[in-house]
């Protein structure tokens, strides 16, 4: 009887990244956190009072963009910074007449 022995395939651990903001343009965001629990009380601590969690993902890399008047905001959570970033960006324009939004912070876990 043959017996082959097959190794391990090492999983790459999920880590989570959060947003919290206040709809004014304070926020927090965080990326590489071992739990959505911790993502989530990380990325509210870093905004501040009054925040809310707008997005929280098993993702590497988390944006957020706000409009320059203020009326709207994105998230996006993705495998890579661009697509974060792109994710982003189209949420918080597609709630403004103009392309008025600006990404204000990204995370990605390295």
């Amino acid at each position: 009887m043959l017996l082959f022995a097959v190794p391990a395939t090492a999983q790459t651990p999920v880590t989570w990244g959060a947003i919290a903001d206040n709809g004014q343009g304070y926020y927090g965001i965080i990326a590489g956190m071992a739990s959505r629990e911790a993502a989530e009380v990380t990325a509210l601590s870093e905004c501040g009072s009054g925040c809310t969690v707008r997005l929280t993902a098993p993702e590497r890399c988390v944006a957020y963009a706000h409009s320059a008047n203020g009326q709207a905001s994105g998230y996006g959570a993705a495998a890579t910074r661009q697509q974060a970033e792109q994710s982003a960006w189209n949420e918080c324009n597609a709630r403004v007449p103009s392309s008025s939004c600006q990404l204000k912070g990204v995370r990605c876990f390295e």
